[in-house]
């Protein structure tokens, strides 16, 4: 293994034109609010992030964070490209607003078996990329490994998929912690809870995201450096599987079809 240091890596989907216009918007609404309420933002989406090297925030979701040295990136690289080859524009639903518990206000999208497929092809061809390290911090700054040595009280769930993925919020077949979503701004005050009832409503960011990315991180969750974007288009053979159809045996099925390259249902 590489004596490198480790940098962290997010494979995300970006947002379209008029998605990422408003995602842009509300941050910049809301971090303007927030520091108004003496809890100022750490960053606003399509702006730099302050004290970081690279491009602006780019509004996202994320699909699976990891930890590789510089010179693996081409590979992860590589492999978001065999995903992305196979893998359909997917159809997001806006549905809600909320604050994560570190008050940072979130937009989620109605989970769905799209997602899922989405999220799972990603981990299938990433995830043996990292080599069970472990990222240092999490978006919040919460020390992993603590967590997982359990120095740190964290959720069970949370936990284990930490040990068995390097990331917490997977649709994993044991217990589901995938909520795709777009983090709009994140106070310096985690007890803070901004507004949201002016916020446009949820369903603004519904739509078709048609690429698929890998970005470097900075802290709060924020994607910074963008390494490749590539569009997802699928044959249609496989359009009923990431569409839709979450019957046992769907994934294999789509596998075999795409060439290895779509993921079966993880396992704990």
């Amino acid at each position: 293994m590489s004596s490198q240091a480790c940098i962290t890596l997010d494979v995300v989907l970006l947002l379209p034109g008029r998605a990422r216009e408003q995602a842009v918007s509300s941050s910049k609404a809301l971090a303007h609010r927030m520091a108004a309420n003496g809890y100022p933002s750490h960053f606003r989406l399509g702006e730099p992030y302050p004290a970081a090297a690279g491009g602006v925030c780019e509004p996202h979701v994320s699909l699976f964070m990891l930890a590789v040295t510089p010179a693996e990136i081409p590979a992860v690289v590589d492999a978001v490209r065999g995903v992305a080859r196979v893998a359909p524009p997917l159809r997001a639903a806006g549905d809600e607003y909320r604050h994560n518990p570190h008050g940072a206000p979130e937009m989620y999208f109605a989970r769905s078996p799209a997602w899922t497929f989405l999220q799972r092809s990603v981990i299938k061809a990433v995830e043996p990329l990292r080599r069970g390290r472990l990222r240092e911090v999490g978006p919040a700054g919460d020390n992993l490994r603590a967590v997982v040595d359990g120095r740190l009280p964290s959720h069970p769930a949370a936990v284990a998929q930490l040990a068995r993925y390097g990331y917490d919020e997977v649709a994993d077949a044991g217990c589901d912690r995938f909520n795709p979503h777009v983090t709009l701004a994140w106070p310096d005050d985690p007890s803070s809870r901004v507004d949201l009832m002016e916020l446009p409503p949820a369903q603004v960011y519904s739509g078709v995201l048609t690429e698929l990315a890998v970005y470097g991180m900075s802290p709060y969750g924020t994607c910074t450096v963008g390494h490749a974007t590539f569009p997802l288009h699928a044959p249609a053979s496989l359009a009923a599987a990431a569409t839709g159809d979450d019957r046992p045996g769907i994934f294999e099925t789509a596998v075999r079809a795409g060439k290895n390259m779509i993921a079966r249902p993880l396992a704990t």
